[in-house]
């Protein structure tokens, strides 16, 4: 583990971890030890996030998104971006990730981008500063921000904090 380029960690608790790197490098902490796990891709593994519905979701250097259950890898979707995810979360029984071109959710097995989503639609002002997530402990709110701004989901409604856009 000490020679890999690790780019991401997400855990359901301390006891169960789940590192990402380079070479589709996937890795698993149960407490004690770590194990590297079979993963069916090779590319550069940039995100991964432990869902509320169990399984793991991790992308890679193009976007595609996979999901892990049971010790067993589903693609979700093939990506085709030009800049992998910077960041993604769970948040309301939903997969978020970002980059600088934007913010995506998975919804109805494929990433869509976030002002078109049927459920949880973000406004246009948000969807275009987000680049980084984050749920606060409680998993009742979620922080998107960029350089260009921040914003405050409470579950109900988006709150612009503040846009350097404006």
């Amino acid at each position: 583990m000490g020679n890999s380029g690790f780019n991401d960690l997400s855990g359901f608790s301390g006891n169960d971890l789940y590192a990402v790197g380079d070479a589709g490098a996937v890795w698993h902490f149960n407490g004690t030890a770590w194990e590297k796990l079979p993963f069916p891709s090779d590319r550069k593994l940039y995100t991964v996030t432990c869902g509320g519905d169990g399984c793991v979701y991790i992308t890679d250097i193009t976007g595609t998104v996979w999901k892990g259950c049971h010790g067993a890898w589903e693609l979700v979707e093939q990506g085709h971006q030009t800049l992998p995810y910077a960041d993604a979360a769970w948040f309301q029984d939903t997969l978020w990730c970002a980059n600088d071109d934007g913010m995506r959710a998975l919804e109805n097995n494929r990433m869509v981008a976030a002002h078109l989503l049927e459920k949880h639609a973000v406004p246009d002002a948000v969807a275009r500063i987000s680049h980084c997530i984050d749920v606060s402990p409680d998993g009742k709110k979620m922080l998107v921000c960029g350089g260009q701004g921040a914003a405050l989901h409470d579950g109900l409604a988006w709150q612009l904090l503040f846009s350097g856009n404006e």
